[in-house]
């Protein structure tokens, strides 16, 4: 006798409601990943370019312990036989290479020549570290860089009083000067910031990258000479993509003539402030969501608010902000001062905080 089996045993495949179910479940969850992905890569890009920063105020240290001083946004020509009087130097990267180990590219500058523009005649290499992988340039066959030291407003005292940078106004700042006679040089170190603002209030070196940087800055770029009183104006001095006038750095810029520098206004939100600056030129920049990732001038990286107010902006650039109790104003750089001290409603001297930035 043949046994006989119900109808029921037959193999049953899914329902079309089943299937539609499975894939709306798995539709969801891969929506609940990605963000979860995302979030993980741009944690990593970011620590990525905090290890960045953090070796920029290393190598910066290093080369303050070497030499008790910090470099200038603009040096002295490796090769001593180019004369500062040639308008030829370097900008604080290739000063700071030997310190990053990369003195093979450093020793390709000392031999360089004034008839090539002071430059090597072999192409400088692409280094990973001195760029943002969140803000990754278009080739990496180039010499860019992705971060900018803090070289104050630029301006500098007057012709007759030797025309140097104020030493408040900026760390980094202009190391030669204009190579007249007329003109001296500037130079900051870490104690002498530690001993005024504190090192870890001053900002040193920030990301300067993202959507807002037309042209990514070269590290190897040949730093201008300031033209007057009134300090480097924006433009290609600060994104051109030439291999001269171009300052990897942020600050104050004035944009008037030699013979009437302005003090900047708060009347304005940040970063314009009033229009007095060159606006997203002069500010940090990038493509982390809440703010830029800078190195403070002892040493320790985090991520400053993209929110910052003129007044916070302005402290966190000088680095001896001096209150004069008597006449009510601070007594650095008038590029710098008018915004330290707000209007006549504000609470001076303006004093900062942790929530600050």
């Amino acid at each position: 006798m043949r046994p006989t089996f119900g109808s029921s045993c037959r193999p049953r495949g899914f329902t079309l409601v089943e299937l539609l179910v499975v894939i709306a479940i798995i539709a969801t969850l891969v929506g609940l990943l990605l963000p979860a992905v995302q979030s993980a890569r741009e944690a990593g890009r970011r620590n990525t370019c905090m290890n960045n920063l953090k070796q920029l105020g290393m190598a910066a240290q290093q080369y303050d312990s070497q030499k008790q001083v910090l470099p200038g946004w603009r040096n002295r020509h490796p090769n001593s036989a180019i004369a500062p009087s040639t308008g030829i130097g370097i900008s604080w990267p290739i000063a700071l290479l030997p310190n990053l180990e990369k003195s093979d590219v450093y020793r390709s500058w000392e031999t360089a020549l004034a008839t090539n523009g002071g430059i090597p005649a072999s192409n400088d290499p692409f280094i990973s570290f001195l760029t943002c992988p969140s803000s990754p340039p278009d080739s990496d066959a180039d010499p860019v860089i992705s971060y900018a030291a803090n070289i104050g407003s630029t301006v500098v005292t007057a012709l007759a009083a030797n025309g140097t940078q104020w030493k408040c106004d900026g760390v980094l700042l202009d190391g030669i000067g204009g190579g007249a006679s007329s003109y001296g040089a500037s130079r900051s170190n870490v104690d002498s910031i530690s001993n005024a603002d504190g090192a870890t209030n001053t900002l040193l070196f920030a990301e300067k990258c993202g959507a807002l940087i037309a042209a990514t800055p070269r590290y190897n770029a040949i730093p201008p000479v300031i033209p007057a009183t009134a300090g480097l104006a924006p433009g290609t001095n600060l994104v051109s993509s030439a291999a001269s006038n171009v300052v990897p750095g942020f600050g104050l810029f004035a944009l008037l003539s030699a013979s009437a520098p302005k003090t900047i206004n708060t009347s304005a939100s940040y970063p314009n402030a009033g229009g007095t600056t060159a606006g997203w030129e002069s500010t940090p920049s990038s493509k982390h969501p809440g703010g830029v990732l800078a190195t403070f001038c002892d040493g320790h990286v985090q991520l400053v608010n993209d929110s910052l107010g003129p007044r916070v902006y302005a402290q966190l650039l000088t680095s001896d902000s001096k209150w004069d109790a008597t006449n009510g104003y601070y007594t650095n750089s008038t590029n710098v001062k008018g915004t330290l001290a707000g209007s006549s409603s504000d609470t001076n001297p303006y004093k900062l905080s942790e929530g600050d930035y």
